[in-house]
């Protein structure tokens, strides 16, 4: 058996097995659920459709209706007047990787990932999230536990694998003294394998993207430029050619699908739309002329406020590494001049979050997640900030096209054929967007595939 082969059979079985002792298993799904009694956020528009009814029969949106729904024997929740609305979707997450990246790639093995990605997973649809789009790392394995009958839960997974990434760039791990994987005989750390492929010149983004696919990816994520956490490389510099970029294009069209990139730097962010990239992550430097043309190209931004915005500069010292600290500060003030200037273009935004934290506070730093729709808000109203984690964010899957797994009904809404992944909220989200960031208070009914894993009112 090979190394890698090895590697992949021990971060699932660590994955079922650091977990299973303590997972719970949910309800078992009813034929029909009715809610009663609910004002409806249906993931669109900006009011609610009070007073109405939703019933679920099996893991799809039956009836939204105004009027009564008979539905003898089906499992009754009176939601008393509370908000009915869709399941939260995070676009940008990372449930394999956690900081500090160095202590992780070479002190936390396999074994350990999986076990934290599993229980992460399970935390973060119990806080509201049944989507979420992994945009680097192994998490495929996720994906196939819980959609499998082993008693796992957790949210729907899209995985990217692993990111493409050049020599030098931001996903590039190693350290000073580590040969490159490719001129040195091959791969020494599974990091190199599931977590990041580093790839320099066409043939090489080809390969990275292919064996991405192969490994189950329904999208592919390329860094185009130089992030905060990483060590060696600068925000300024640009990362892939145009020529590289269109490669991994073309590979993600042949399979129907798209490349999200990491950008922060406007020239960034304008070569990777110039070469067909449909959705950008970060994008805190783009000038007018760039935002203008995500506008005219229909290109999606999601932003990560809450990881910049939401950190003082007390607590950024604290707890990134002085590099780090220096990116951080030059980023800070700029965020907002691109969000109104997206804005003002017509780019839409999409919710996502980002977090990385200590290997061992992952599960209490997943529960901030909802914290960035109080930023969303700051720019896109409260209706806005939902649509971004809702309805918004499901068209982002669109673009998955024929590899995105979950065919059956629409995602993000509540509306009759949609599946049935709804938040049940002690009180007005459109009022108190502050209300999802206390789902253990707030979130009395989560249901994700018309299965009910919590009910605090029956």
């Amino acid at each position: 058996m090979s190394t890698i082969a090895f590697i992949r059979m021990l971060f699932i079985a660590f994955a079922v097995v650091g977990v299973s002792g303590t997972t719970a298993v949910a309800d078992e799904a009813p034929a029909q659920t009715l809610f009663t009694n609910v004002n409806v956020f249906d993931g669109v528009n900006d009011g609610l459709l009070e007073n109405a009814n939703v019933l679920v029969e099996g893991n799809l949106i039956k009836t939204v209706s105004t009027a009564a729904i008979s539905a003898g024997g089906a499992t009754v929740i009176n939601g008393e007047g509370r908000t009915l609305m869709p399941g939260l979707m995070d676009m940008h997450t990372h449930l394999s990787i956690v900081r500090e990246l160095s202590t992780a790639r070479h002190e936390l093995s396999p074994l350990a990932h999986g076990a934290i990605a599993m229980k992460r997973a399970e935390g973060m649809l119990m806080n509201g999230f049944t989507t979420v789009m992994d945009v680097g790392g192994p998490a495929i394995y996720l994906k196939d536990l819980i959609d499998g009958d082993a008693g796992f839960f957790g949210p729907r997974i899209y995985s990217a694998e692993a990111f493409i990434t050049q020599t030098n760039g931001h996903g590039d791990f190693r350290t000073r003294m580590e040969y490159n994987p490719n001129n040195s005989g091959g791969i020494r750390s599974w990091y190199e394998y599931y977590t990041a492929c580093i790839a320099d010149g066409v043939t090489e983004i080809r390969r990275c993207g292919r064996e991405n696919f192969r490994k189950g990816a329904t999208h592919l994520k390329m860094m185009v430029g130089g992030g905060v956490s990483s060590r060696f490389d600068p925000l300024h510099g640009l990362q892939g050619s145009p020529e590289e970029i269109a490669a991994a294009v073309e590979v993600a069209r042949n399979m129907k699908t798209f490349v999200t990139v990491h950008a922060y730097t406007d020239e960034s962010v304008r070569m990777a739309v110039e070469a067909g990239v449909p959705h950008i992550l970060h994008a805190p430097l783009i000038t007018e002329d760039t935002a203008k043309l995500m506008g005219e190209k229909g290109v999606y931004m999601q932003p990560n406020l809450e990881a910049v915005l939401g950190l003082t500069e007390e607590n950024a010292a604290a707890f990134l590494s002085p590099a780090s600290f220096a990116k951080w500060k030059s980023i800070y003030d700029e965020y907002p001049v691109a969000m109104e200037a997206a804005i003002k273009h017509g780019v839409k935004i999409v919710f996502g979050t980002d977090l990385l934290s200590q290997w061992n506070q992952t599960l209490a730093f997943d529960k901030t997640a909802a914290l960035e729709l109080l930023q969303l808000e700051k720019y896109l109203g409260a209706a806005g900030a939902l649509r971004a984690a809702t309805s918004t964010a499901a068209e982002v899957i669109d673009l998955m096209g024929p590899n995105d797994p979950y065919q059956e009904g629409a995602k993000g809404v509540v509306a009759e054929g949609a599946y049935a992944d709804l938040l049940l909220v002690d009180g007005n989200v459109l009022e108190d967007l502050a209300l999802l960031t206390d789902p253990g208070k707030n979130l009395v009914v989560i249901m994700k595939d018309g299965v009910i894993y919590k009910n605090t009112l029956n």
